[in-house]
C-alpha cells in the first residue's frame, strides 16, 4: 500500500488525513473532535522518505532524503506557517533540529575611560552583555543539513527582548564618589534594550531578528556579517551556536557600527557560528555601557569601600506596562499570545525556522512606537517553548557587587589616582554574573541555584517527555504540566551556591562533548541517534516504531491547538508502534483523560495513542514487505513494486524467490495461478494490497501463548548470529553479530553497545572511542540473558494469558498494578537485568511526587526507552511478522478397531494427519479477503460484510498437509 505514488482514496480526505483508529463514543469527549488518533500519511510519509527518485503529490524537495550516490542526508522539513494560522504536513514528514538549550548570559566587563570623568572622578567604564548560546541536536540516523528545500537557512530569534524582556537598576549616582542604594528599586529597560533612541550607539543592547546558524561566521571591520554558509549536523550531532567574533577587539567599536542610528532590524546581520571558543571577542564587542567613570574604590575587594560598593539588580519584566522602548509585540510571548488583551509577562518563548533569504539583512526603520515588518521566518519550528514559570518571583540578578579583580595592575604612588582607578587596566575576559533560559531535562537531580529551587521535575525524558515530540507547549503551566515537560527553565546567578558561571561550565563542554540529559558531570557525548528516517520500508508493524505518532491534518481556529498537534505527547512515548508504556497523565484504566493544565481547553486532551494505534494495527494489518526499495545497500537506484514482485513470485526454477521478500520467513503462495496473473492482481494502485496476505505464509509461526521456555529460546536464539546493517560513516555496512543482536533501526547507527561493549565506562560516560562517543541503539544479548528472558515471558503468559489478539499481547492492561504499567514482553525485558545499566544508577531511578492521574507510570529510570535501552518494539520489529495468538497447524491422531459380536478386538489401526488451516473458506463464494467484519476507516464502526451462512459457521478450510498409518509401537 505504501508503494504507490499516493495513498488509496479511502485513506485520504479533504479536510483530514484518515487515523489508524479513528475515535469512537466510547474513548471519551476530545475538545479537537477532527484530530485522528495517528494518521496513515503520516505512516506513508515517514516509510517512504528515503525514496528520492518519486515525486509524490504536493511534495517539495525537503520531502525525501537527498543521496549523494552513498550516504543520505536531509534537508530541514518545516512546514507551519509563520502566522500560526495552518500547519499543514500533509505532504511532507516533518523534521528538524531539535533545541536542546538556549541560555542568556548576563556579564559584565570593564574599559578604560579615555580620561578622568570630570563629574564621577574615575577611568573604568562598566560594561554589561547578555550573549545567546544555542545547543542544536539533529537526533535522526542521517546528517542534517541546516536549510530547506529552496536554500532558505534555518535560523532563530536572539536577544532577551524577544524571549523575557529584562530591567535594569544600580546605585550608582550621576556625581562624583555618590552611590544611593535607594536607587536599586527603580528598574527600567535602558540599558539592555536595542530599541533605546538618542543615545550613544555602543548603550544598545545588541540584538537581532532572527539569526542563521552557520559554520563559521564573523564581524568584519564594517560591522557587515561574514559567513561560510549553513551548518550541516552528522547524524546524532550535538552543537553549540554563539555570536560572531569579531575581527578586532574594540568593546565594542565594530559592533556598533552594525547599528546605523534607528534602522535596528536587519535580519541575519548577526548570524551565529558554530562552537563556543572562549574567544574574547565573543563577548566584550557586544557589551554595552552601564555607566562611565566609575571610581576603582567603589569596587568590592578594592580595599576601600568606605563610600559603599556598586552594585546592581536586574529582574525579569512583570508586565508590559514596564516595558518603555521594547514593542508589545516584539516579546514573542505576547506575539504569539492568544488573548493579545493580557499585559502578563513571565513565559519563556523561543521559536526558530527557515528565513526568507530576500527580507535577510535588509534594514526597516522604526518610527516611535510602531512596528516594520520583521516576520523573516517563512516556516517556523513546530515547537513554540512557552513554558510559564511566573519567573519575576525571583530576581535574576539580586544586587550583585562590581568586583574589583577584573581591573588588573592598579598598583602606583598616587593613592587619589589608585581609587580612581588610573593605573589600572582592563581584563579582556568576562565575567557572567548570571544566565536563564531553557533547557531539555536533566537525568541528575536539579542543582542548587536551578529555578524554582527545591523542586525537582525531572522525569522519563526518553519514554514519556522526549524532547523529540517537542511536547512544551504550556501557556500557563502547572505544577502538573511542567513536570510532564520536557523542558525545564533555569535561573542562576552568582549569589547561588554553585560552581563559576562560565558558558563552558554551564554548557559542560571540554571543546568537543556536551553533557545534554544529565547536566554537569554527567553524560559526556557529542552524539545521539534517537529518531529513525528510514533507508527503506520496513518489513515489520514494529519497524514503524520510530515513526513519530502526531494527529494527522485537521482545521481548527484555535492556535493552541494547532501547536498541540505538533507539540502533541499525548499518550505518546519517545517511541510509538509496538511499545505499551503507559502514560502518567491518563488513569491506567483509561485511554482518554482531560486534564486543565494549560490554558486552553483543548491542550488538556490526553490520549494514550500507543494503545490505541497498536489495536487498531496488530490484529489488522501487517507489512508484507513487498515494497518498493533501495536496490542495492546505500545505492540511489530503485526497484519498483512490480519489480519486487515479479522476483518474489517467478517460478523460474533459477530464480532465488526469496530476492523479493525482505522478510525470509514469508513463502510465496501462488494459490495455483500463474505468477505473471498473481503480479498483475498485486500491483494493482488501489486494490493491489488487499491481497497480499492471500499469497503468503508463514514458515515457522509462534504462538505467544506458549508456556514453554524451551519454545520461547528456541525462537530468540534463532535470531543468533543475525546480519544487521548499520552506519559506517553514513554508509549502510553489514555487521555480523556472534550473538543475538538487536537494533532500535533497520540501520543500526554504531557497530558497538554502548551498555555492553564498554560497560566498565558506565552508561553516562560514552563511548571514549573518536567518532563512537555516543549513546548507541545497538543491543546484543548473551545466551544466558537470552535464557532469562524466555523464562520470563513464560512468567508472563501464566499471568497475563491466554492473549486473546495481537494487541492484547503487545498492549499493557487497562488496569490498574503492574500489567497496567507496560506490554508483556516489556515486563519480561526488565524482569531479565537487560536493562539494569540503566536501572543500577540509582540516583537516575525516579518517583516523582507530582500529582499523576497514574503515579505508576512515572517511576522508573529516566533513561527508559534511551537509545540502547531495549524495549519490546527492538525485539517486535524481528519477530513481529511471525508471531500469533493461534495455531493454524495441528496433529491430529485417530484409532480405530474392529471387534467381534462378543467384544473381542479382531484388528486395529492408529493413523496420524498434520492438518492446517489455509486461506479459503469453506464456502467458496467468499474469497479468502473477505473479512469476518471490517472497520469503516473514516467513523470508526465495525460492520458486517456479505459472508455466507456456512462461513460464518465454519470459516476457513482445513487443509492435509501429510497423513500416514502408525504402528503400534509409535503410540
Amino acid at each position: 500500500m505504501f508503494s504507490q505514488d499516493k495513498l488509496p482514496e479511502e485513506f485520504r480526505g479533504d479536510n483530514a488525513d484518515i487515523g489508524l483508529r479513528p475515535y469512537t463514543s466510547e474513548d471519551g469527549n476530545p475538545t479537537e473532535q477532527t484530530r485522528p488518533i495517528g494518521s496513515w500519511n503520516q505512516l506513508y510519509l515517514w516509510a517512504n522518505v528515503w525514496d528520492s527518485s518519486t515525486r509524490r503529490e504536493g511534495q517539495d524537495a525537503s520531502a525525501a532524503l537527498q543521496w549523494d550516490g552513498r550516504t543520505p542526508s536531509t534537508l530541514i522539513a518545516s512546514d507551519s506557517a509563520a502566522n500560526m494560522e495552518m500547519m499543514d504536513n500533509r505532504y511532507t514528514y516533518m523534521r528538524h533540529p531539535i533545541l536542546l538549550r538556549f541560555y542568556s548570559f548576563v556579564g559584565i566587563q570593564y574599559i578604560k575611560h579615555g580620561n578622568k570623568h570630570p563629574n564621577r572622578g574615575g577611568w573604568i567604564d562598566l560594561r554589561i552583555s547578555v550573549i545567546p548560546v544555542y545547543v542544536w541536536w539533529n537526533p535522526y540516523n542521517v546528517d542534517m543539513k541546516f536549510q530547506g528545500p529552496s536554500g532558505e537557512p534555518w535560523g532563530g530569534y536572539f536577544g532577551e527582548h524577544r524571549f523575557m524582556p529584562l530591567l535594569l537598576s544600580h546605585n550608582i549616582k550621576f556625581a562624583w564618589n555618590s552611590l544611593d542604594d535607594g536607587l536599586l528599586a527603580n528598574h527600567s529597560e535602558s540599558m539592555l534594550v536595542p530599541y533605546t533612541k538618542n543615545v550613544s550607539y555602543s548603550n544598545r543592547q545588541v540584538a537581532d531578528f532572527g539569526a542563521s546558524f552557520n559554520t563559521t561566521a564573523k564581524l568584519k571591520g564594517d560591522g557587515s556579517p561574514d559567513k561560510s554558509g549553513s551548518s550541516t549536523l552528522k547524524a546524532g550531532e550535538i552543537v553549540v551556536f554563539a555570536q560572531p567574533v569579531v575581527s578586532n577587539i574594540v568593546h565594542g567599536n565594530e559592533v556598533y557600527q552594525a547599528k546605523n542610528q534607528d534602522r535596528d532590524f536587519a535580519p541575519d546581520r548577526f548570524p551565529l557560528k558554530e562552537g563556543w571558543d572562549q574567544s574574547p571577542g565573543q563577548v566584550s564587542s557586544y557589551a554595552v555601557n552601564l555607566t562611565d567613570g566609575l571610581r576603582y574604590e567603589l569596587l568590592e575587594g578594592s580595599g576601600y569601600e568606605q563610600n559603599g560598593t556598586a552594585k546592581a539588580s536586574v529582574i525579569f519584566a512583570e508586565n508590559t506596562s514596564q516595558l518603555t522602548e521594547t514593542p508589545k509585540n516584539h516579546v514573542l510571548a505576547m506575539k504569539y499570545s492568544e488573548n493579545s488583551s493580557n499585559s502578563n509577562l513571565g513565559t519563556f518563548m523561543a521559536t526558530a525556522g527557515l528565513m526568507e533569504p530576500r527580507k535577510m539583512n535588509s534594514k526597516s526603520s522604526r518610527n516611535g512606537t510602531s512596528t516594520p515588518e520583521i516576520d523573516i521566518f517563512s516556516k517556523t519550528m513546530p515547537t513554540i517553548l512557552n513554558l510559564n514559570w511566573g519567573a519575576w518571583e525571583k530576581p535574576l540578578i539580586d544586587q550583585v557587587r562590581f568586583p574589583a579583580d577584573l581591573w588588573q595592575d592598579n598598583e602606583g604612588p598616587n593613592e587619589e589616582a589608585k581609587k580612581s582607578g588610573e593605573y589600572g587596566t582592563p581584563s579582556q575576559d568576562s565575567t557572567f554574573i548570571a544566565y536563564y533560559g531553557v533547557s531539555i531535562k536533566w537525568g541528575k537531580p536539579p542543582v542548587i541555584g536551578a529555578y524554582p529551587e527545591g523542586k525537582d521535575y525531572r522525569a522519563k525524558t526518553w519514554q514519556h517527555s522526549s524532547p523529540l515530540f517537542w511536547g512544551g507547549q504550556m501557556p500557563t503551566a502547572s505544577e502538573l504540566g511542567r513536570l510532564y515537560s520536557p523542558y525545564q527553565f533555569e535561573v542562576k546567578n552568582a549569589n547561588s551556591d554553585f560552581f563559576p558561571i562560565t558558558i563552558s561550565n554551564i554548557l559542560s563542554n571540554d571543546g568537543t562533548r556536551l553533557s545534554p540529559f544529565g547536566g554537569p558531570g554527567a553524560e559526556q557525548v557529542n552524539k545521539i541517534v534517537a529518531a529513525e528516517l528510514p533507508f527503506q520500508q520496513p518489513s515489520s508493524l514494529a519497524g514503524f516504531a520510530g515513526c513519530r505518532l502526531t494527529p494527522g491534518w485537521y482545521k481548527t481556529d484555535s492556535k493552541a491547538a494547532i501547536a498541540k498537534r505538533f507539540a502533541y505527547q499525548s499518550g505518546v512515548p519517545g517511541v510509538g508502534i509496538g511499545n505499551a508504556f503507559a502514560d502518567p497523565m491518563l488513569p491506567p484504566d483509561k485511554v482518554f483523560s482531560h486534564n486543565e493544565i494549560m490554558g486552553d481547553a483543548s491542550l488538556g486532551d490526553f490520549w494514550d495513542h500507543g494503545l490505541m494505534i497498536n489495536d487498531a494495527l496488530w490484529d489488522s494489518w501487517f507489512a508484507s514487505s513487498l515494497a518498493s526499495r533501495p536496490s542495492s545497500i546505500g545505492g540511489t537506484g530503485k526497484e519498483e513494486l512490480k519489480t519486487v514482485l515479479k522476483e518474489a513470485f517467478s517460478t523460474d526454477a533459477s530464480s532465488n524467490k526469496a530476492a523479493g521478500i525482505a522478510n525470509r520467513r514469508f513463502v510465496p503462495d501462488l494459490q495455483g495461478k500463474p505468477a505473471e496473473a498473481v503480479v498483475d492482481e498485486l500491483s494493482r494502485a488501489d486494490e493491489g494490497y488487499k491481497q497480499a496476505g492471500k499469497y503468503l505464509t508463514v514458515a515457522g509461526g509462534f504462538n505467544v501463548n506458549s508456556t514453554s521456555q524451551r519454545a520461547w529460546e528456541a525462537t530468540l536464539l534463532g535470531l543468533k548470529k543475525r546480519k544487521l546493517l548499520y552506519s559506517r560513516s553514513g554508509m549502510p555496512s553489514v555487521l555480523s553479530n556472534s550473538q543475538t543482536a538487536f537494533s532500535r533501526f533497520g540501520v543500526a547507527s554504531s557497530d558497538k553497545s554502548h551498555v555492553d561493549d564498554y560497560g566498565s565506562v558506565g552508561v553516562t560516560q560514552g563511548i571514549p572511542d573518536g567518532e563512537a562517543m555516543a549513546w548507541s541503539d545497538l543491543r546484543t544479548l548473551s545466551d544466558s540473558q537470552i535464557k532469562s528472558l524466555a523464562q520470563n515471558m513464560v512468567k508472563e503468559v501464566k499471568k497475563r494469558g491466554p492473549f486473546l489478539n495481537m494487541s492484547d499481547f503487545v498492549n499493557r492492561r487497562l488496569q490498574s498494578g503492574e500489567m497496567g504499567v507496560k506490554g508483556a514482553l516489556q515486563a519480561a525485558i526488565d524482569e531479565s537485568s537487560i536493562n539494569s545499566t540503566f536501572d543500577e544508577l540509582s540516583d537516575m531511578v525516579i518517583t516523582p511526587k507530582g500529582g499523576y492521574p497514574n503515579q505508576d507510570a512515572a517511576k522508573g529510570s529516566v533513561y527508559t526507552a534511551a537509545p540502547g535501552y531495549l524495549i519490546q518494539s527492538d525485539v517486535l520489529a524481528v519477530l513481529g511478522n511471525i508471531l500469533t495468538t493461534r495455531d493454524d497447524t495441528f496433529t491430529i491422531r485417530a484409532y480405530g478397531e474392529l471387534t467381534s459380536r462378543e467384544g473381542v478386538v479382531l484388528s486395529r489401526a492408529w493413523c496420524e494427519a498434520v492438518v492446517q488451516r489455509g486461506i479459503n473458506y469453506v464456502d467458496p463464494v467468499n474469497s479468502p479477503e473477505t473479512p469476518v467484519k471490517k472497520i469503516n476507516m473514516k467513523s470508526g464502526a465495525l460492520e458486517e460484510t456479505e459472508l455466507s451462512a456456512v462461513n460464518k459457521a465454519f470459516g476457513r478450510k482445513f487443509n492435509i498437509v501429510s497423513f500416514r498409518w502408525l504402528s503400534p509401537e509409535e503410540v
